[in-house]
């Protein structure tokens, strides 16, 4: 067994079937690179346009905290107030105070969920 391992491997035709395979295995791993290259590029791309839409998202949440909020002048004392709160505990106290928009917030989004399902 181990001379027909020898023999394999010292024969004339040993020397060009490695550089072959070498060759075969060298353009494989050139194609990987090229293919993973490419998906980390897209992934890339994916996670940049997923963080400007996170960002347009928090921006028009807090537009309509704000709006939910909004309300006389009384309340704006209040609104200085709650500026330096975290926003968990800002969301604790509107969900205990009911802030004079809430309500008008809250009607004008079935008003337009209703409009939505008419359309449909």
């Amino acid at each position: 067994m181990f001379r027909t391992l020898l023999k394999a491997f010292t024969s004339p035709v040993a020397g060009p079937v490695g550089l072959i395979l070498a060759a075969s295995f060298c353009y494989l791993l050139i194609i990987t690179h090229l293919s993973a290259a490419r998906d980390e590029a897209d992934l890339k791309a994916q996670i940049s346009s997923l963080t400007i839409e996170k960002q347009r998202n928090g921006l028009a949440l807090h537009a309509r905290l704000a709006a939910c909020e909004g309300g006389p002048a009384d309340v704006a004392r209040n609104r200085l107030k709650d500026a330096n709160l975290s926003p968990a505990e800002r969301a604790k106290r509107l969900a205990a105070n009911e802030p004079v928009g809430f309500d008008v917030c809250a009607r004008m989004e079935s008003a337009d969920r209703a409009v939505l399902e008419s359309l449909k």
